[in-house]
């Protein structure tokens, strides 16, 4: 096969980005190191679309800069924290976020990549918000209301026949306590370097599934 160009855009919020730790650090960075050895048949383009704070209110403003305009061959789409949120600014309702969510998805769809990948329709890649150390000190949302969101995005992705990582579920898995609250920072919100990395593992079975089907 003839060197083919891959797009993937990454577009979320704070885990995204990779807030709070090292660039290197940040899945979409781990994606562009990893993917190319994968497999060395693409050239690899990936970019990071994610901004700090953002809900699928702003995500939607920005749909066109951050992801339209790229004409990417696959799309992760991660948000749900801070839309669950119970903090001034970020708060979105379950219905607007499942609304929010519902549109980019189909503006996404409708979009031609011009590529034979997919048969040039964008690959949606939904992920359900990870989730969190329950406790007090971060008190704007809980394990129940990222639950909660996390099955609109499960919604959505059978509705319109997405792969969808449930990484709620991914990080409610690991029983051991110490395990678990090691996966995040401080706020008990955000993912440290061990949570990233079990984040890793899922990307990369995500994306031998995606390759293996479509590829």
């Amino acid at each position: 096969m003839a060197n083919t160009e891959m797009k993937i855009v990454c577009f979320g919020d704070s885990l995204t980005y990779g807030y709070g730790v090292l660039e290197h650090i940040a899945y979409p960075y781990y994606l562009s190191k990893e993917l190319p050895k994968a497999y060395p048949q693409y050239t690899w383009e990936i970019r990071n679309s994610g901004i700090n704070g953002h809900t699928t209110r702003e995500a939607l403003a920005r749909l066109k800069g951050s992801v339209l305009q790229h004409k990417p061959q696959i799309v992760f789409i991660w948000f749900g924290s801070n839309d669950s949120a119970l903090n001034e600014g970020q708060y979105r309702t379950p219905y607007e976020f499942e609304n929010n969510l519902r549109q980019i998805i189909t503006q996404i769809l409708s979009l031609s990549t011009g590529s034979e990948f997919h048969n040039g329709v964008p690959l949606i890649v939904l992920m359900t918000p990870p989730s969190m150390v329950d406790t007090d000190f971060y008190p704007f949302t809980t394990n129940d209301r990222l639950e909660y969101y996390g099955e609109m995005v499960k919604k959505l992705a059978a509705e319109y026949n997405l792969p969808v990582m449930d990484l709620f579920s991914v990080y409610q898995s690991i029983k051991n306590k110490a395990d678990y609250e090691a996966c995040f920072q401080y706020d008990g919100e955000h993912l440290s370097n061990r949570g990233y990395e079990v984040l890793y593992d899922e990307l990369m079975k995500t994306i031998h599934e995606i390759m293996e089907k479509y590829a």
